[in-house]
């Protein structure tokens, strides 16, 4: 093969990093070669030296390859991150990290990649997302960093990241599609059994799951409430009358309790609930987004643009598409 046959895809694991973001991005690449894809992807894991890496569950993955030998550009550079908030790392470390992403036609991380990505300077004034449960200490360490707490990945120019853990595969299906075309991105997401090709800005976090979770207080029982009739009337006052508080005090409380404001919270709850019903039933999208509470048609698909990217009615196609593939 000619350089010209192949896109080299450099992937940096540090020590105790989530095995499945380093499978995970190869594998989908690995799947795309064996689509026939063309270019293809040579995939090379490096690491800080030779030893094995240890993974946070106890698996070791041999590194092809160290920051010490691996010294030339790239296509795609891929950096992963340790299960949690990473230590920095050392400074050849860093170096090594700034320059192979200046070298490379696009580079980012996975996860809390994030993190080591940001120790090397190369997040400022960039828009970025990482795993939902450390978004507040990123954006800490990376004040001036645009961080993006609720989507699946990001994209900011040559730049792109993911957040947690299976949301690796996401991406590298999204950076294939850019490469090959959607049909193969699709393709590979049929042949490892993903329930769907996510979009990036679909969100990390499944609302109902999120009030399930929640302690049992009176704003955890009226984000139940919400759940379970989100067409009804779901403002302020109205969940505060639930919860037996008032507007103010609610508002106040149910920040501190989620995280979120409750506008937020019934903007979640409602898109899920119309990704639920586009998926599981064949309601017109009229009646979809009246049983979701996003009034009419034209509101719902405003909704949909916003929050995913997408319609009410790709969303459905897309689905129908990969489950009948399957």
């Amino acid at each position: 093969m000619t350089p010209d046959d192949v896109r080299s895809v450099t992937i940096f694991a540090p020590a105790d990093v989530h095995s499945l973001e380093i499978s995970g991005v190869m594998d989908a690449f690995h799947e795309a070669n064996f689509e026939g894809a063309a270019p293809s992807y040579a995939l090379c894991v490096v690491a800080e030296d030779e030893d094995a890496i240890r993974c946070a569950s106890g698996l070791r993955i041999v590194p092809d390859r160290t920051i010490a030998s691996a010294r030339e550009a790239c296509d795609t550079f891929v950096v992963t991150g340790s299960y949690g908030v990473p230590e920095r790392p050392s400074d050849r470390v860093i170096e090594w990290i700034r320059e192979h992403a200046m070298m490379a036609r696009r580079h980012g991380a996975v996860c809390t990649g994030t993190f080591l990505l940001g120790d090397a300077g190369l997040i400022e004034g960039h828009r970025v997302t990482t795993h939902w449960d450390y978004v507040k200490e990123l954006a800490a360490r990376n004040p001036t960093a645009e961080i993006d707490v609720d989507a699946i990945f990001v994209r900011d120019g040559p730049l792109f990241t993911s957040a947690g853990v299976t949301a690796a595969i996401d991406l590298t299906l999204a950076l294939i599609e850019e490469d090959h075309g959607r049909e193969l991105a699709l393709a590979i997401a049929r042949h490892m059994v993903m329930y769907l090709k996510r979009p990036g800005g679909q969100s990390q976090f499944s609302t109902p799951l999120a009030a399930q979770s929640t302690r049992r207080t009176p704003v955890a029982r009226a984000q139940q409430w919400a759940a379970e009739h989100p067409e009804a009337e779901l403002s302020i006052a109205a969940l505060a009358n639930r919860a037996a508080m008032s507007p103010r005090n609610f508002a106040r409380v149910f920040r501190e309790e989620t995280g979120i404001t409750p506008a937020e919270f019934v903007a979640r709850l409602r898109i899920d609930t119309a990704r639920r019903l586009l998926e599981e039933t064949q309601l017109p999208l009229t009646e979809v987004a009246r049983a979701a509470g996003l009034g009419t048609a034209a509101s719902a698909r405003r909704a949909f643009l916003r929050r995913l990217g997408i319609t009410m009615r790709e969303y459905r196609e897309r689905f129908e598409r990969t489950r009948a593939r399957n």
